[in-house]
């Protein structure tokens, strides 16, 4: 069974998205990827993202967002097949500086930092981003404002 989890677009008054830089503990391999993360039982959709916005970057007050894309994926992390189905929910943000509130032991070994990234660096960048066409996403996105 695929896990439920919610991924955040934060985007500030530039339209940059905040992204998490990770290492893979097994492979030592570096990824950039969205704050988010599962979504407990019995917990909504806007109710996960505001705790995870909280404990990933210490953001309190997260703005309801907007939902914006659905993914089903699986992926491999620590030595692990993970099976996944993600909501993405779009927030506009504030700039801030992310101070992590409440990181597990896990993520503490694991998250090397945040950057906020236009879409076109996502798109230039050689740097591994997930989902890899992030950047075109975004585009497409602000296109349809």
């Amino acid at each position: 069974m695929a896990r439920l989890a919610v991924k955040l677009l934060l985007l500030d008054e530039d339209d940059r998205v905040l992204l998490i830089h990770a290492k893979d503990p097994k492979t030592q391999a570096e990824c950039w990827y969205p704050v988010g993360g599962g979504v407990e039982p019995d917990e909504s959709l806007q109710a996960a993202a505001a705790r995870e916005a909280y404990e990933e970057t210490g953001l309190r007050d997260l703005p309801t967002g907007i939902h914006v894309w659905t993914r089903d994926h699986t992926y491999e992390f620590n030595g692990e097949t993970v099976d996944v189905h993600e909501e993405w929910l779009l927030h506009h943000v504030e700039h801030f500086a992310p101070a992590p509130a409440q990181l597990s032991e896990y993520e503490t070994t694991t998250i090397l930092g945040f950057r906020w990234w236009t879409a076109q660096e996502l798109i230039e960048t050689a740097e591994t981003v997930f989902p890899p066409q992030l950047g075109d996403l975004l585009t497409r996105e602000k296109s349809a404002r």
